[in-house]
């Protein structure tokens, strides 16, 4: 018994619909743990399956010896704790009052 092409559709929405669709703030981390949450400057739609996110963060802001970065969604707010993380990468970034930061991510997910 072999899947369907419109089963793997459907499986393929669910699963953009329940992660990129929701994504809607990036987490900064240092070595403590989550520092600072910012929602996207900007989100372009690629492709149905692929999304670009933009986010800049000032030089105010998430001030830190940077360890990681996350995207959030799932009820995800700007309050530290809230939503699911979705992805995740490993930085070395040190950011301080001097520097503002943009981050450029882009999702796909693929069968």
């Amino acid at each position: 018994m072999s899947v369907t092409a419109a089963s793997k559709a459907l499986a393929l929405s669910t699963v953009i619909a329940a992660t990129m669709d929701s994504i809607t703030v990036i987490s900064l981390k240092t070595a403590a743990g989550e520092l600072f949450r910012k929602i996207p400057t900007e989100v372009d739609e690629i492709s149905p399956q692929k999304k670009q996110f933009t986010f800049w963060i000032s030089d105010t802001e998430g001030n830190g010896n940077l360890t990681g970065l996350s995207l959030y969604g799932n009820g995800a707010t700007t309050t530290l704790g809230t939503g699911t993380e979705m992805v995740a990468q490993a930085v070395t970034i040190k950011k301080d009052n001097t520097n503002s930061l943009t981050v450029i991510w882009t999702v796909e997910v693929t069968q």
